[in-house]
């Protein structure tokens, strides 16, 4: 017998855009698609039985996007630059790619974690993440991003999301813009495989940020919300259990961050304390 069998577990991490320059479609998943996210493929390989179901589609800037074209090609002009997750990275190694043959010297990279660093460093660039922790408050304590004083510093991100790193930094001196790689969407495509699943199953959820949490409430129909509340969900950070406890889940668990490691700890500490 397998460690996870009996184990039905919903992945709802988002859909990745292509990292091809062009139009830059979103790359939209559908329930019949083979398996994308290899932590669930790790767990499959464990017993479990996993379902793939995105909520949110990621829809990146189009190669005509002006305004992200004109930042990437000005990019010598800055001193540092931030990645804020794996999609702003791979997007960014798109952009380079096209108008950086040669990359700009002088810049120091830096990525909120491991994740969203390796597509930069896939690509040859030397980026520093935390130590630990693997969020905007962990990277805001790196030495280096503490004197800023007087330096111009771009964030790569998608919109929507926090302004944490972008007024602390200035507050702390620098002058900082935000290169809008990509925006989040609320995708419907997998709203009758979720109802479906919620009637026949008990799963565990994995919700990897808040956005997650408001785009299912979003998808999933209001018959089954008391059903949702009450199914187990892992979490990456005490931000998105706070979020997930006001929307009314009652079993939240808290992973130690959202590397691919420590949310399989979660799942397998979860499920030997269940059985």
């Amino acid at each position: 017998m397998s460690i996870l069998d009996g184990l039905h577990i919903l992945g709802l991490r988002a859909s990745s855009a292509s990292p091809v320059l062009g139009e830059l479609p979103a790359f939209k998943l559908s329930s019949n698609a083979p398996m994308q996210d290899p932590l669930l493929a790790r767990f499959e390989a464990l017993g479990a039985t996993c379902h793939h179901y995105p909520v949110i589609r990621i829809e990146a800037a189009g190669v005509n996007d002006e305004m992200v074209k004109q930042q990437v090609m000005n990019l010598c002009d800055y001193d540092k630059a931030i990645v804020i997750s794996h999609h702003a990275a791979q997007l960014v190694t798109c952009w380079l790619d096209r108008y950086w043959p040669m990359q700009p010297v002088g810049i120091d990279y830096f990525g909120v974690g491991p994740t969203s660093a390796q597509p930069l460093r896939d690509f040859g660039v030397s980026v520093v993440v935390p130590d630990m922790g693997f969020t905007s408050e962990a990277l805001l304590a790196l030495a280096a991003l503490n004197a800023v004083q007087g330096e111009k510093i771009i964030i790569f991100r998608g919109g929507q999301g926090r302004e944490l790193l972008e007024h602390t930094l200035k507050t702390r001196g620098a002058s900082v813009d935000c290169c809008e790689l990509y925006r989040r969407v609320i995708d419907s495509l997998h709203r009758e495989a979720i109802a479906e699943l919620l009637e026949t199953q008990t799963p565990l959820i994995l919700i990897y940020s808040t956005q997650v949490v408001d785009a299912l409430f979003s998808v999933v129909p209001e018959a089954y919300w008391m059903t949702l509340k009450s199914l187990p969900i892992i979490v990456p950070s005490e931000r998105v259990a706070s979020l997930a406890r006001r929307r009314g889940f009652h079993s939240v668990h808290l992973a130690a961050s959202a590397l691919a490691e420590d949310v399989e700890h979660s799942v397998l500490d979860w499920y030997t304390r269940a059985q």
